[in-house]
């Protein structure tokens, strides 16, 4: 029994130790010390907005850009579109990332609504994510990038 006992320990052991290298790797291209990294720079970072499916944008005069935080004691996402506030969860798993329950404020800003409902749209679509020579890149189902951002 003590063997056994011994084997499961071990066994849980290493497979978390996998389970965390390949998150790692994932987030790295197949590097664990630069996915560790990657992972860490990620969240708590407030990443500003840079593109939406490929395609830049401008916001008016005196408009703040969106931006987009993952806070990770608490999992959950904290944000701006260019008009609302974003709340709501996010999943991170490897280099799989989604944001389930987000939610927003609900103001009305016709200068700023096409890009809000586009941004909000491409969050909803997220599935992947890689973080490359300090720009996050959030993917959809066929690794397109969906929406780019810089770190502020």
């Amino acid at each position: 029994m003590k063997q056994i006992s011994i084997a499961l320990v071990l066994f849980l052991t290493m497979s978390a130790h996998t389970c965390n290298k390949k998150t790692a790797e994932a987030a790295g291209n197949g590097d664990a010390g630069a996915g560790m990294a990657n992972l860490a720079s990620m969240t708590d970072t407030k990443w500003v907005l840079q593109t939406l499916k490929g395609n830049h944008f401008t916001m008016p005069e005196g408009v703040e850009a969106p931006w987009l935080r993952l806070v990770k004691a608490e999992n959950r996402i904290e944000g701006f579109t260019g008009c609302n506030h974003l709340l709501g969860q996010f999943s991170l798993a490897g280099d799989q990332v989604s944001f389930p329950g987000m939610g927003s404020t609900k103001k009305y800003c016709e200068p700023t609504q096409a890009i809000e409902n586009s941004y909000v749209g491409a969050l909803n679509k997220v599935q992947q994510f890689k973080v490359v020579d300090g720009v996050l890149h959030l993917m959809g189902e066929t690794g397109a990038d969906l929406a780019t951002f810089t770190k502020e």
